[in-house]
């Protein structure tokens, strides 16, 4: 084997430069090297992509989550407080502006 063979053989050139240089098995064997390489950066590509959308619809989420854990705090608090230092009428008006100030939280009575 000549010393451009050798070369050729351990080198990064394209499958197509080893044509006729080296055996039909090692210029498949190249081809095959390139291909999947270009294959698995693709899906990878892919996947990365897929993998950046569902982290940011995660995090959303997770934004989503604690203002809505915020808010069931804030009418918590409302609540103890209203019910535990004020009389009935003031109770019910410090409860009115909690749920006031938390717009599209609490349920109507059935």
């Amino acid at each position: 084997m000549s010393a451009n063979e050798l070369a050729l053989r351990f080198s990064t050139a394209p499958a197509e430069q080893l044509i006729g240089v080296l055996s039909v098995y090692e210029v498949k064997e190249a081809l095959r090297e390139e291909i999947e390489d270009d294959v698995m950066g693709e899906i990878w590509q892919e996947h990365k992509f897929e993998m950046d959308a569902v982290e940011e619809q995660a995090e959303e989420a997770e934004r989503r989550a604690s203002e809505h854990g915020d808010a069931a705090a804030a009418l918590g608090t409302a609540i103890k407080q209203a019910l535990k230092f004020l009389p009935d009428g003031e109770a019910k008006n410090i409860l009115v502006d909690a749920i006031e100030d938390n717009q599209g939280y609490g349920r109507d009575p059935l």
